[in-house]
């Protein structure tokens, strides 16, 4: 199936890793080498993101114009010789396997891919390609500031302008039909730790609801009342 551009990627791969201490140099200088083979494979953008707050941690994010373009390419994956020696040598400079994931604008994609995405693009602060995956007409909220954002462009455009860094962690996404739910926790550059609980809903392999509750970790005492059965968390 072929899916026709638009100016948006059809296919966004993600890899995520880790490199052992003193490696990043080594997997900046693959980058740089691997370059043109990535581009003359029909990706329109490969870029590689360390974690600020982790610096052995690490992030590439590919987007490709088609569907046919990403297909190609995996099969070169398993032919092309050229590639196979890259990405013994990209293995070769990590520590551990990385986690991949793949989120494509037809049907195959799943609910929970589709959030799990949304939130390493934030992380990765990829603009376009979290464009890509919200519906034009898609509704943020959160009712702690009672507070609502329509449309795509607005919700990118708030992302675009939040005055603080973060660093995005997710711990889980579960997800049924076209409803997900998502445990994520945002550290923000001066260390305070935001939980996020997420309530989605996804149509035609977009994002067209999400519904967000924040708690700042450990900014609010006890109930006096239940401290007799409760303790910290940590």
């Amino acid at each position: 199936m072929t899916t026709a551009s638009t100016g948006r990627p059809a296919v966004i791969m993600i890899v995520e890793g880790r490199v052992p201490p003193g490696g990043r140099d080594a997997l900046e200088q693959f980058s740089a080498d691997a370059e043109d083979y990535f581009a003359e494979q029909g990706s329109s953008s490969a870029r590689l993101q360390w974690d600020d707050a982790d610096p052995e941690r690490f992030r590439a994010v590919f987007e490709y114009p088609s569907e046919d373009a990403f297909e190609l390419y995996d099969v070169r994956t398993r032919t092309d010789a050229r590639f196979m020696a890259l990405r013994s040598r990209f293995v070769s400079h990590l520590a551990g396997a990385p986690l991949v994931s793949v989120w494509r604008e037809t049907a195959r994609q799943y609910c929970a891919d589709l959030v799990r995405a949304y939130w390493g693009l934030l992380d990765a602060r990829e603009w376009t390609g979290l464009r890509a995956i919200l519906a034009d007409d898609v509704v943020f909220e959160w009712p702690a500031f009672n507070e609502r954002v329509l449309g795509a462009d607005a919700v990118i455009a708030a992302g675009q302008h939040t005055p603080k860094e973060w660093v995005v962690r997710v711990g889980s996404v579960l997800a049924c039909g076209e409803k997900a739910a998502s445990h994520v926790t945002i550290v923000l550059e001066d260390g305070q730790e935001i939980v996020l609980s997420t309530f989605w809903e996804v149509r035609h392999q977009r994002i067209v609801r999400a519904t967000e509750f924040w708690s700042a970790v450990g900014r609010d005492s006890r109930p006096g009342w239940r401290s007799a059965w409760s303790m910290p968390m940590g």
